[in-house]
């Protein structure tokens, strides 16, 4: 038995050991060589086997394709062989001489030949080359770093009272670099394997630990489905569900599940999590801004990764509540995705009315949740909220059918009650909003709406909304919702506070009752505290909770009329358009950008290249560095200056491309020299006026060193013979192209420009005689030619 045991455990570290052989002979051959990455990638595969056997040969022999079945390893030793923390193949040198990516090209040439995948895909030793080459990338991709290499490095370890994660320090970002082409190559090739096998590791994650490896993964994860998108030509829907999983995984490590209340009483490391959530919805954003296929990819992904989530186990339902991160990315995934409130409130609904395979406990969690969901976040359309409401009346009716005793009857109804109030009163606005508006689509939500105020007066005992909630809440509610009067909303505060005849103690036995109820809703101001980033996203979007304390008559419902006019500027205060405007974090248009960058200075478009790579594609372009160029060395604003300006005036064609970054570098500090030096003339200059003031009488002008006015040359000239003899050298070696009109100093220099962009629209001399169409550069071989064919042209213009 010992040794049944001990030999697949021989033989795992027999083919590491190959493994490890191949890379290192390879890796030396490749240091030997000199050979770059890029140039060994592009090489055939008959002089890639030719130079690296050993490699090609290990590859070869990992599947049944074309070798013995006998010698062939199984597949899954061979994954566990890729993956050992003792793998070379991933190694630093590995990676930087370019084996690395090397072994993945052979694998991905090892899938595309496999004419027997069809063969082994029931086979569970031998899996197809396909499958087997997807899993050796994805679990060098997916695995943290604390299973990949054994042991985690410190800067990828989940640490909850760090500031920021390491990231120059991580070692699996470069990892993602070297193997992330050849992931979407394989995503591209074969769409299904690639999905199963994502949906495999999707199921391990959910026992996996924490690691700051998750910002690499989610990262990573967004560059590789826009590789997928940028080459998909064919427009695969495949591929389109290759994204859909991808981007569920990459949901998921920031989502979890819902856990056990004594293992989320801890806040800290949540503002990982806000960086971490930060990082998925920038991408997030750019992916939808550039893709077309942005809602068939993001909706599916987002609303399957919080489906997924929100399942709770039946033996954990009583111990259970929704982590926060669940409740901040939910809100702001509604917010970039479209229709996505809608779906969660439909899918939240249909598990609450599903009394089979939903327990009670169970239930009643989801139901706090799409309560705080529905009533704090106006992403919800009103059609959503009203179906939730029209849940809350329709439990109302069967608790007496549902629960014998009657003291648990009469709570649980006076708890649905205090639900309805409480979203009905917090989604006000948007009946207002409703009532105001005139099209279609409103005319058919107002019917729905004249339908549950029908059922709200008919279907709820009048005498509960006395007690069920704040007296206050439920006028509101009166007001806004069933359109009653100021008379009529007056009446009923009288009527409910003669009806009350609770004792002082019941009273606050009920005050303490509503406080449980209000906590029990996880979309709550306290929720959103220590994800700064995302609620400042939210904040525009975000419904504040209302007190449960009665409210001083200066805010009361019905406030006496006043004598004085009242001021704009309590609602200029309560809706700033520049604040709302600033809240929002999205990106504009690329022209849009650009017009916005125009007015920033060379200093801060560097720093604003350091911020992502859209905003580093937009900080690169020309159109904002020749403005900057063309300005260096004039005076800025009405600062006098004693020094004389350097202008710069462009002679070049329009054909001619300037690299304005480059020339603006080079030209800056071409100026701070020239600064220096005419302020050290200037002075001399002084000097010497004096003496010949004192000697003579007489002061002669002193030369101020000037620099080139032509285009990209940053020549300082000192006097004025080296001015008109360098001007002279600029109009004697010029580029006679019209569409360049590049200008040199030296011989040397124009004459290679010359030999590499030879003219195109040079006068030439035709011969014209006869028909003849030979044409020349100068009048000496046209000559030459005329004598020699005879072709004489005489003067008057007859032969």
């Amino acid at each position: 038995m010992q040794r049944r045991q001990l030999r697949p455990k021989r033989e795992l570290l027999a083919l590491l050991q190959r493994l490890n052989d191949c890379v290192g002979v390879s890796a030396r051959h490749v240091y030997t060589q000199q050979i770059t990455v890029s140039e060994l990638l592009q090489r055939p595969q008959s002089e890639i086997r030719r130079q690296l056997p050993e490699l090609c040969d290990f590859v070869d022999s990992l599947t049944c394709h074309n070798t013995n079945t006998t010698a062939t390893p199984p597949s899954s030793l061979v994954r566990r062989a890729f993956r050992h923390p003792d793998v070379q193949w991933l190694s630093r040198s590995a990676r930087e001489s370019g084996v690395s990516a090397l072994v993945c090209q052979q694998l991905v040439r090892l899938a595309r030949q496999d004419i027997n995948g069809d063969l082994v895909e029931d086979n569970t030793i031998y899996w197809p080359a396909a499958e087997l080459t997807v899993h050796v990338l994805l679990d060098a991709l997916l695995s943290p770093c604390a299973q990949r290499l054994g042991k985690a490095p410190d800067a990828c370890k989940w640490r909850p009272m760090q500031p920021k994660p390491r990231f120059h320090a991580m070692t699996c970002f470069p990892v993602w670099s070297t193997l992330l082409p050849f992931a979407a190559l394989m995503g591209l090739r074969f769409p299904d394997v690639f999905v199963r096998v994502v949906k495999e590791h999707r199921l391990l994650e959910k026992k996996r630990q924490r690691a700051n490896c998750s910002f690499a993964q989610v990262a990573g994860i967004w560059r590789l489905v826009e590789e997928l998108n940028r080459g998909d030509k064919e427009n695969q829907s495949a591929v389109t569900e290759v994204m859909v999983s991808l981007l569920r995984l990459a949901s998921g490590k920031m989502l979890g599940k819902v856990v056990a209340v004594k293992n989320e009483k801890k806040t800290v490391g949540l503002h990982l999590d806000d960086q971490l959530m930060e990082k998925f919805f920038t991408g997030l954003q750019g992916f939808a801004f550039k893709s077309w296929r942005a809602s068939a990819v993001l909706k599916p992904a987002l609303f399957d990764a919080l489906q997924s989530s929100l399942t709770v186990p039946a033996d954990q339902a009583t111990i259970a509540m929704v982590p926060q991160r669940i409740v901040v990315f939910t809100a702001v995934g509604c917010m970039f995705v479209k229709d996505l409130a809608a779906d969660i409130v439909s899918m939240l609904i249909k598990r609450i009315n599903d009394t089979v395979n939903t327990s009670e406990e169970v239930r009643e969690l989801l139901l706090n949740f799409l309560v705080g969901f529905c009533a704090h976040v106006d992403l919800v359309s009103l059609t959503s909220v009203m179906e939730l409401l029209e849940l809350l009346v329709t439990a109302y009716k069967v608790v007496p059918q549902n629960v014998g005793d009657p003291e648990s009857r009469r709570k649980r109804q006076l708890e649905l009650v205090f639900y309805l109030v409480y979203v009905a009163l917090h989604r006000r606005q948007s009946v207002d909003s409703l009532r105001q508006e005139v099209s279609s689509e409103a005319a058919r939500v107002k019917e729905v709406l004249s339908q549950l105020q029908m059922r709200l007066c008919s279907d709820i005992a009048f005498e509960d909304f006395y007690i069920a909630a704040p007296a206050h809440w439920t006028a509101k509610v009166w007001q806004h919702w069933v359109f009653l009067s100021d008379d009529e909303v007056q009446a009923f505060l009288s009527e409910a506070q003669e009806n009350d005849n609770d004792t002082e103690q019941e009273f606050k036995d009920r005050v303490a009752a509503w406080h449980t109820l209000k906590a029990r809703f996880a979309f709550k101001p306290a929720s959103f505290s220590a994800f700064t980033q995302m609620k400042t996203l939210l904040e525009p979007h975000f419904i504040p909770s209302m007190p449960l304390a009665e409210p001083i008559h200066e805010h009361g419902l019905i406030v006496p009329a006043r004598k004085r006019r009242r001021t704009e500027e309590e609602a200029n205060n309560s809706v700033d358009p520049d604040k709302l405007e600033r809240s929002f974090d999205v990106l504009l248009l690329p022209d849009v950008m650009e017009r916005v960058c125009s007015f920033m200075s060379a200093k801060r478009l560097c720093r604003m290249a350091l911020v992502c790579r859209t905003f580093a594609d937009i900080s690169h372009r020309g159109s904002l560095w020749r403005p900057l160029y063309m300005r260096v060395g004039l005076p800025v604003g009405t600062k006098m200056n004693d020094l004389p300006p350097a202008s710069v005036e462009c002679h070049h064609g329009e054909k001619y491309e300037h690299n304005w970054s480059q020339l603006y570098q080079g030209r800056l500090k071409a100026m701070k020299r020239l600064r220096r030096i005419q302020r050290r003339a200037i002075k001399a200059g002084q000097r010497n006026g004096q003496e010949d003031d004192n000697e003579s009488g007489v002061r002669t002008a002193t030369f101020v060193p000037q620099m080139c006015a032509y285009c990209g040359c940053d020549q300082v000239l000192k006097s004025t013979s080296d001015l008109e003899s360098h001007q002279t050298q600029h109009k004697r070696f010029t580029c006679t192209e019209t569409s360049c009109r590049v200008s040199f100093t030296g011989l040397h220099k124009f004459n290679a420009h010359m030999r590499e962009h030879p003219a195109e629209n040079t006068s030439r001399l035709v011969c014209g005689f006869d028909g003849c169409k030979k044409n020349y550069t100068s009048a000496k071989r046209l000559a030459s030619h005329r004598q020699k064919e005879g072709h004489h042209v005489l003067d008057g213009g007859d032969q």
